[in-house]
């Protein structure tokens, strides 16, 4: 195999449709031929569609606030994203949140994990996430909400590249049983993926954040290799509602980052 039919603008642009197709409900596929071998190739790009997801979330916050408080914006802003991208990361964290808090081995976990019914974890912890999400962002208000916005998208989304690099995927492939949604990547994403989704990713954090942006990625690294560790201990590796729970954590940690107090003064 040469190096043209490894890398080309062409496989890229599919590549990039692929990763928004999969990812939200942007219809990339209108302009773009893709299928699905392309979405391997595709988890490079997870950063981008981030980066546009909180470009979209920034804008309607941004908006918003024009004519309400910085709270009604944040909740216009999530209402935005969660539209966009059809709940795919919510929907993650409800399962994650069910099957770990209601499973005692592997099995059960992977079980309650696959079941569509919402459990009181899952209810509780969305909720609490969603409210905390909008709070935050309110409290950081106008002047650093919508920076926040894009990065945290962004790093959430190369949180799944970093998990997906390392370790295993644990479903096994059922004759006739619906794809799962991390399954297409297993196998797929190798270092030079890795790395221009963190490239990609730093320099998006730096340059919404500053040097706050820094101490953005080593939240996100920290809470993806803990719940890199815990995956492994509970399940022996990740799942796709597994990575989407992930992205949501690390989303909120970069809020939770930027809002705290010692943080703020030191930016102010």
């Amino acid at each position: 195999m040469n190096a043209t039919s490894r890398w080309s603008l062409g496989t890229e642009r599919r590549a990039v449709a692929a990763a928004f197709t999969f990812m939200t409900r942007i219809p990339a596929g209108r302009w773009i031929v893709h299928d699905l071998s392309d979405l391997p190739r595709s988890a490079a790009w997870f950063p981008l569609v981030g980066i546009v997801v909180g470009a979209i979330g920034a804008g309607v916050f941004l908006l918003g606030h024009q004519w309400w408080s910085p709270l009604v914006a944040a909740l216009l802003s999530t209402a935005a994203t969660v539209r966009l991208t059809g709940a795919f990361h919510e929907d993650a964290l409800a399962d994650s949140l069910d099957g770990f808090g209601g499973g005692w081995t592997a099995e059960q976990v992977l079980t309650i994990m696959k079941d569509s019914r919402v459990g009181s974890y899952a209810l509780v912890g969305m909720i609490l996430a969603v409210v905390l999400k909008c709070v935050l962002l309110a409290d950081l208000g106008v002047a650093r909400a919508p920076m926040a916005l894009l990065a945290a998208h962004t790093l959430g989304r190369c949180a799944s590249v970093w998990l997906i690099g390392v370790l295993p995927y644990v479903r096994a492939a059922t004759p006739g049983e619906r794809s799962s949604a991390g399954r297409p990547f297993v196998d797929g994403v190798h270092r030079g993926r890795v790395f221009t989704a963190t490239v990609m990713t730093v320099i998006t954090a730096v340059v919404c954040l500053g040097i706050a942006g820094l101490i953005a990625v080593a939240v996100a690294l920290l809470l993806t290799a803990a719940s890199g560790r815990y995956f492994r201990r509970r399940i022996g590796g990740i799942t796709g509602d597994a990575l989407g729970a992930v992205n949501q954590l690390v989303e909120l940690g970069v809020y939770l980052m930027l809002a705290a107090a010692p943080v703020r003064g030191w930016l102010s």
